[in-house]
């Protein structure tokens, strides 16, 4: 009995405590879900921006990464811009020759119709560099001139199925993929 009246009496203090009035405390405790991580800079053209998939250092990352530069190859047919091809390539020779052609027709005065790549199936395997393979279609391409005709020798038929893939290797600097092989078709 004397224990009850004891835990009884100790209970007693304790509500008696929580009911006298006291200061709110003003300052919150820091909490790790309140901190937050610095923004990754913009990469890539300002109409095109990489999205943040892909710049995730795994293999889905490096996927989102080629379906990125795939839609920067098919920018080229309505803007004639190349440079961000280059701005994610490191000695990448296929890629510095798609970017080579799209110079040498826009300062020809030349614009593409069509060529756009369509990815159907992608799969990265994570290694050291990654590699990725995909199969792509190509649809039909007509380089065509100041006028709007078809330049000679640069019309191309629809490629479908094509067998590719892509190195790659993470750039820390840039916390981004960087392109070093690029094999089409």
């Amino acid at each position: 009995m004397n224990r009850l009246v004891a835990l009884l009496a100790a209970g007693l203090v304790v509500l008696v405590g929580c009911s006298q009035k006291q200061e709110a405390n003003t300052t919150l405790p820091p909490t790790s879900a309140a901190e937050t991580t610095e923004a990754l800079p913009s990469r890539g053209p300002a109409d095109m921006p990489m999205p943040d998939e892909a710049r995730m250092r795994d293999a889905a990352g490096a996927e989102a990464f080629v379906r990125y530069y795939i839609e920067l190859i098919n920018r080229t047919s309505t803007v004639m811009d190349a440079e961000p091809l280059r701005d994610f390539s490191d000695g990448c020779r296929e890629c510095n020759r798609i970017a080579d052609d799209t110079d040498e027709d826009a300062a020809a005065g030349y614009s593409y119709r069509g060529g756009e790549l369509t990815i159907t199936y992608i799969e990265a395997r994570e290694s050291d560099p990654t590699s990725v393979s995909f199969t792509a279609d190509q649809a039909a391409m007509t380089v065509v001139d100041r006028s709007g005709q078809p330049v000679e020798g640069l019309v191309f038929d629809a490629l479908p199925r094509l067998s590719s893939g892509a190195t790659l290797r993470w750039d820390e600097p840039m916390q981004s993929w960087i392109m070093v092989g690029l094999t089409l078709g």
